[in-house]
């Protein structure tokens, strides 16, 4: 950021505190000596004045100076020096604008001076502190995005192997017994796919996802028959949305994962949308696996939902069912 950004950037604050700067160094001095009070306008003017070069003096150091002052102590120290000196050349000029009864003048508005560059030094640090805060946050949470957009890629470009490798052997078994069938769940593999490694945002409506829902539980239910059932509850209101691109069907695909499925024990899995809520429930029947269970996708999901909405999904466990709720985005 150049020196005329950032003094744009702060200009609100520098015309609040110049004046007032001026009037609480002046004040006390106008209580205190026998200086008269038609005098006070100019000589909070003469300090507002001060405290603006100070303004600019800080920027400069703080922000657009050399590397042999990277100390913050020796960057206040050089600005109060130089305003010091600024008050030393322009003394003779404001000589009598206050009148005090001591012969340490020059000390007492060298004191002054070093008092308003100090506070204005001070403000400029925490403005900074705060600024520097800030776009550390922003590119962590860049970073994080990046990160998860590169893991979704990944995801894109390695479809599930057992999902492929179950969806060919389903379509190679439907080619002998029903080829009008097998050509149907062809052009539904198709579209899933393409529709899988087309998209290239990582947020999208939730009537997209839950189209994208549809076509895995369509392909699902080929192979599963009555061993799956499948239900929705959406408030037509939530249907423009925005959810994480796969955050639905990840879901899907992990009920499908850990549960075993048959005619007598289907799995019924559901999806609700109501307000700025979603929950994916199912009923749970685990089934036995020699794959650890690492919550990779879920953890996946989670981090991705906590950049865009701010809030973790929240999932919840008994003895019957699984449940995952998520925050929705308003469009």
């Amino acid at each position: 950021m150049t020196f005329s950004e950032t003094t744009k950037k702060r200009l609100p604050i520098i015309l609040l505190t110049t004046p007032l700067i001026g009037l609480m160094i002046a004040t006390p001095i106008f209580l205190s000596t026998g200086t008269p009070i038609v005098n006070l306008p100019w000589v909070a003017l003469m300090i507002s004045s001060f405290s603006l070069v100070s303004w600019l003096l800080n920027i400069t150091f703080l922000k657009h100076f050399p590397f042999q002052l990277q100390s913050i102590f020796w960057k206040w120290l050089t600005s109060t020096i130089i305003m010091v000196l600024l008050i030393s050349i322009i003394q003779s000029h404001t000589f009598n604008l206050v009148t005090f009864n001591t012969k340490y003048v020059w000390l007492i508005r060298t004191v002054n001076i070093t008092a308003v560059n100090t506070i204005i030094f001070i403000i400029n640090i925490l403005i900074e502190t705060r600024e520097t805060k800030l776009k550390l946050e922003n590119e962590n949470n860049q970073l994080k995005i990046s990160q998860l957009e590169a893991q979704l890629a990944t995801l894109k470009n390695q479809i599930n192997p057992h999902f492929l490798f179950n969806a060919l052997s389903s379509l190679k078994s439907l080619m002998r017994r029903n080829p009008q069938m097998a050509e149907n769940y062809l052009m539904k593999l198709s579209d899933f796919l393409r529709v899988s490694i087309s998209q290239n945002k990582d947020l999208v409506s939730l009537k997209e996802e839950l189209q994208l829902c549809n076509d895995y539980i369509d392909l699902q239910k080929i192979r599963f028959q009555e061993g799956l059932i499948y239900e929705t509850d959406i408030q037509p209101s939530t249907l423009n949305g925005k959810i994480p691109f796969f955050a639905l069907q990840s879901l899907l695909e992990n009920a499908l994962k850990h549960n075993s499925l048959d005619a007598a024990h289907p799995l019924k899995i559901c999806i609700e949308a109501k307000d700025e809520k979603i929950m994916v429930s199912n009923n749970i029947q685990e089934k036995f696996s020699l794959e650890t269970n690492s919550q990779t996708g879920l953890n996946n999901l989670n981090e991705r939902l906590k950049i865009h909405t701010g809030e973790p999904m929240i999932i919840t466990k008994d003895a019957q069912f699984f449940k995952v709720q998520l925050k929705l985005i308003k469009p």
